[in-house]
């Protein structure tokens, strides 16, 4: 029986967890995550999230696609997810948006982009973007297919329907993997505890790199480098009433992407 153990409940943990258990329902499935769940410090943990396909990479925008597709498609997901579009914004520097719409034409996606001007964007929905502080240079790019998760709610959802399926959870700090032969054979928890799998997965997000560092400092070749790097984001929450409401759900989630910063403000 194959065994695996998945280090971080986040959305690529758990996500990791249900579709192996469902593929292969005699697999030993362990997720391992520092708090019960859902973990209040993963990335994935807030009240929604963009979904989207709108990158400059085309391995990742090919996965987005297909993500997309099952977030409106699969009974289990659709229900937390609402189509809402997604206006991305760059300089007039930048390539980004010439590099999305390459990779999207490539993926046969493109149909339901659009292109606009700071100009031509003051009269689209609804005058929303009237008084948007824009450069005459500044690029704009409509996506249609992009939308809305109810974050929180989805990963509680996936996280219950992995223990349905017999995914093992437990609530433990990992501090180190157990390296030797140069293979991980355990993760260690803060308490002390060993668990052991065939295979290791790491789903740790911005605590890969200190991870393995702290694993195995002197083995150079597993370092992570400049592969991975941590971003840090600010949320913040505002509270509209009944009038409001009413406006902003005839808009798009929005993407302001600032050249020479890594991430963009949502």
């Amino acid at each position: 029986m194959s065994s695996y153990i998945i280090v971080g409940a986040g959305v690529f943990g758990v996500s990791t967890a249900y579709y192996l258990k469902k593929q292969n329902p005699c697999a030993s499935v362990t997720l391992i995550d520092r708090t019960e769940p859902p973990c209040p410090i993963a990335a994935s943990h807030d009240i929604n999230k963009i979904v989207r396909a709108d990158y400059e990479d085309i391995f990742y925008c090919g996965l987005a696609l297909k993500t997309l597709r099952c977030w409106k498609t699969d009974p289990f997901f659709k229900k937390w997810f609402h189509p809402a579009g997604l206006l991305s914004v760059t300089d007039g520097t930048s390539h980004l948006i010439e590099k999305i719409l390459g990779n999207l034409e490539k993926l046969d996606a493109k149909s339901e982009t659009e292109v606009f001007t700071p100009r031509e964007i003051s009269t689209k929905f609804h005058g929303i973007f009237t008084d948007m502080r824009l450069r005459p240079d500044d690029k704009l790019l409509f996506n249609a297919s992009a939308g809305i998760a109810e974050a929180e709610k989805a990963l509680s959802a996936t996280v219950q329907a992995c223990i349905g399926l017999g995914v093992r959870y437990v609530a433990a700090a990992v501090s180190r993997l157990i390296i030797e032969d140069n293979a991980c054979k355990a993760v260690q928890a803060e308490d002390g505890n060993r668990y052991s799998a065939a295979n290791i997965i790491l789903s740790t997000g911005a605590a890969t790199a200190k991870l393995i560092a702290d694993s195995a400092p002197q083995q150079a070749g597993l370092q992570v480098g400049p592969r991975i790097t941590a971003r840090a984001v600010c949320c913040a929450a505002v509270k509209l009433d009944k009038q409001q409401e009413e406006t902003f759900q005839k808009v798009p989630a929005v993407a302001h992407h600032v050249t020479g910063i890594q991430g963009a403000a949502s």
